[in-house]
């Protein structure tokens, strides 16, 4: 009885070890994702990127980057209200649904600082390097569904 119970225990722990290692893979995968950091570009994107290409992109990045947290940050704060507001013994359903509606407004600005970053990454490429930047978005995009899937 006594391995039986030793060997649940262990395989409990391995399964949450892996998990653990999965979720920090994926992370590190989609960091960089939309940010048009010249750093995460491969390195034949890179290599084409004169100086002052490379100094406009990381200039928008860090731009972007500020602007971007504060409106993370917002989303977590409404999120943390959204989960008191279901937590109490009797929810009121106006109050959630109008907080809903506070956060789907912050992630719709988000999505459109995102694409406007992105467009101004593009606007300071060339044809050719458009065409890699699109191909390396469109592979991330196709990555980041597999991972939702799962």
């Amino acid at each position: 009885m006594k391995k039986i119970a030793t060997v649940l225990v262990m395989t409990a722990i391995a399964l949450t070890l892996s998990a653990q290692g999965q979720n920090m893979a994926v992370k590190r995968q989609a960091e960089g994702y939309m940010r048009a950091n010249p750093r995460a570009l491969n390195t034949q994107m890179l290599s084409n990127l004169t100086t002052e290409q490379q100094q406009k992109i990381e200039s928008l990045r860090l731009k972007h980057q500020k602007e971007s947290l504060l409106l993370a940050n917002e989303i977590r704060e409404k999120r943390a209200q959204l989960r008191t507001l279901e937590q109490v013994d009797k929810p009121n359903l106006k109050a959630i649904n109008s907080k809903i509606d506070e956060i789907s407004a912050l992630q719709n600005k988000k999505m459109k600082l995102n694409a406007e970053h992105k467009s101004k990454v593009r606007e300071q490429l060339t044809d050719e390097q458009r065409v890699q930047f699109d191909m390396r978005s469109g592979r991330m995009m196709g990555n980041q569904r597999q991972f939702r899937n799962r």
